[in-house]
C-alpha cells in the first residue's frame, strides 16, 4: 500500500518515544496487534498527513492542543481528548503553534480491527471524544509500550488484550456521556428492558411496549438499539433462546413444552429460530450438553 505524508524533520519539532512491532503470522491471522505505539511531546507545531495506510490509529492528548482531520471533518483536540481513526482513508493531525500538544498513540490492526471500527462508527456519533479519566487509557498504552518491546511468546497475546480494552473504552466512554445527558429517557429504556426480562415468554410487541411506557415506536426502536446494541425484537428472542437452553439442559420437558414455555406456540418455528441462533437444533443442543458419567 502506498503511504503519503508530509515530510518534515522531527529534530526541533518533537520529542518522541516509540516502539515498532512486526506481528507474527499467528497474530496477523488471529489477534489485534500493535504496529507502532508511542508518546510524543511537540516542541512546535507540525502537520502530518497520511492516506491508504492499512492501519487504525488511536490518539490520546495528555496536554496542549491541536486538530485532527478525518472523514471530511476537522476536530479540535485538547487535554483529555481522544480520537479513533481509520487510516485507510485520508487523515491528518497537527499540533497547535501556541500550545503544542503531548500525546500517546497506537497504530494497530488485525483480523477483527475493521469490524471493531465499523461497530464504533455505527454506535458513536463522533470519532473524537473526551476521557474524564485519562489514566484509563494512558495506563494500557504504557503497558503496550512495554509488552511490544519484550517480544516474548506472551507479548502479542497481552497486546491484543490491551488493544481490546482500549477499544472497549472507546465504545463505552462516549456512549455513557451521551446517555448521561438523557437520564429520563435512559431510565425508561431500562424499565422496558427489565419488563422484557420478566415477561419475555408473553406476547410482546413494539406497539404494546411503546404504548405502555409512553414512548414513540421510532424513539423506542432507535434508542433501545443504541443503548443495548440490539433491536427490541432480537432482545426478546435472545431472552427466549437463553431460557430455552436452560430448560433443554436442566429439565425433562419436551421440545414442544419448552417452546411454549418460551412464548413460542409453533414448535417448527421454534426449531427454526433456535437453529438460526445456535447453529444446531434444540434436540442436538440437548444431546451435546447432556451430563454424561
Amino acid at each position: 500500500m502506498a503511504v503519503e505524508f508530509q515530510s518534515f524533520s522531527t529534530q526541533g519539532i518533537c520529542e518522541s518515544r516509540r516502539q515498532l512491532h512486526t506481528p507474527s503470522s499467528f497474530a496477523r491471522a488471529s489477534l489485534l496487534y500493535v504496529q507502532e505505539v508511542g508518546t510524543l511531546r511537540s516542541i512546535r507545531s507540525h502537520l502530518s498527513k497520511r492516506s491508504h495506510l492499512d492501519s487504525f490509529l488511536f490518539i490520546l492528548v495528555l496536554s496542549g492542543s491541536g486538530k485532527v482531520a478525518c472523514g471530511g471533518s476537522t476536530y479540535q483536540l485538547s487535554g483529555g481528548d481522544c480520537a479513533l481513526i481509520d487510516c485507510r482513508s485520508p487523515y491528518s493531525h497537527q499540533s497547535s503553534e501556541q500550545d503544542p500538544w503531548e500525546l500517546m498513540w497506537i497504530h494497530f490492526n488485525g483480523c477483527t480491527a475493521p469490524a471493531y471500527y465499523s461497530y464504533f462508527t455505527k454506535n458513536v456519533s463522533s470519532p473524537v471524544f473526551h476521557a474524564d479519566d485519562v489514566t484509563a487509557f494512558s495506563g494500557p498504552i504504557l503497558q503496550l509500550l512495554e509488552a511490544a518491546a519484550r517480544k516474548d511468546k506472551t507479548a502479542e497475546l497481552l497486546c491484543s488484550k490491551l488493544i481490546t480494552d482500549i477499544l472497549t473504552l472507546c465504545f463505552t466512554v462516549p456512549l455513557k456521556q451521551e446517555l448521561a445527558s438523557q437520564t429520563g429517557a435512559v431510565g425508561k429504556l431500562q424499565s422496558v428492558k427489565e419488563y422484557i426480562d420478566v415477561h419475555f415468554a408473553e406476547k410482546l410487541s413494539l406497539d404494546e411496549l411503546s404504548e405502555q411506557f409512553f414512548l414513540s415506536k421510532f424513539h423506542l426502536s432507535r434508542e433501545f438499539k443504541r443503548l443495548y446494541g440490539t433491536t427490541v425484537g432480537n432482545y426478546i428472542l435472545g431472552q427466549r433462546i437463553t431460557y430455552a437452553k436452560e430448560l433443554l439442559r436442566f429439565s425433562d420437558k419436551s421440545i414442544e413444552a419448552i417452546a411454549a414455555a418460551c412464548g413460542v406456540m409453533d414448535t417448527s418455528y421454534f426449531n427454526k429460530v433456535f437453529k438460526k441462533s445456535e447453529g444446531i437444533s434444540p434436540s442436538q443442543y440437548r444431546k451435546r450438553w447432556a451430563h454424561r458419567p
